[in-house]
């Protein structure tokens, strides 16, 4: 299956409203919310997937002086086969991406591409989550890159490939952790202190910041997840 979704959002007086929205199932977007600063729509998952042999793109715009947050409405599953997932966004107001996890499926593997081209005046938070496998099962595999830009000046470009154990059960890359989460934050001027812990770590970006943090329970990672982020907003 092959379907591409987009989503516009522009600013009309003191209100960010939505100018385009196209869905293509399984990529379905519903608006939710009551109208306001910011725009609030969810993607609704309208069939199981990623399947092998789907690909599926979402292509997300933030106008100048816009708001955007932007939901899942729940965990997708990626089944048996190979897919592609690519999620492009166009920042130049403000934008929340708040997604629920993705979970591997033994025998899937899932080729997620995410591109973020922000203006100088942009805002983003953006968060990731994947899970390696359902209760008790082998997980899938799983090469995830991101590519983030700020006035064309690169500002993350990061590749995590998850297809061989043997090599990403290393302590230098996830160990036996289960779910992984990410998280970026940019804004014009931030500018955040490297920490680290045990299963997290806050990397120092140009005007952004690259949270990861590593775990077994989806709930206590997002958690975490949260609570590092949050610093780093506040950092803005």
């Amino acid at each position: 299956m092959k379907a591409h979704a987009t989503l516009t959002v522009a600013r009309r007086g003191s209100r960010s409203v939505i100018s385009e929205l196209r869905s293509d199932p399984p990529l379905t977007l519903r608006r939710t919310g009551s109208p306001g600063a910011t725009a609030q729509v969810h993607v609704v998952g309208t069939a199981a997937g990623p399947l092998g042999g789907d690909s599926l793109r979402l292509d997300v715009s933030v106008l100048s002086g816009a708001s955007l947050e932007l939901r899942s409405t729940g965990a997708q599953i990626a089944l048996r086969g190979t897919s592609s997932v690519h999620f492009g966004l166009r920042v130049d107001g403000e934008a929340v991406i708040r997604q629920e996890p993705t979970v591997l499926a033994r025998g899937c593997l899932v080729h997620n591409h995410s591109v973020a081209e922000l203006g100088s005046d942009a805002r983003l938070l953006w968060q990731d989550l994947v899970v390696l496998g359902r209760h008790g099962e082998e997980p899938g595999k799983l090469v995830q890159r991101w590519d983030v830009t700020r006035g064309g000046r690169p500002v993350l470009r990061t590749t995590t490939t998850l297809v061989d154990p043997a090599m990403y059960r290393s302590p230098a890359v996830i160990g036996s952790a289960s779910v992984l989460g990410t998280a970026l934050v940019s804004a014009p001027g931030l500018a955040v202190r490297p920490s680290a812990r045990p299963g997290a770590a806050v990397h120092a970006l140009r005007e952004a910041a690259l949270v990861t943090v590593l775990g077994v329970d989806a709930v206590e990672v997002s958690t975490v997840l949260d609570e590092l982020t949050g610093s780093c907003v506040g950092s803005a």
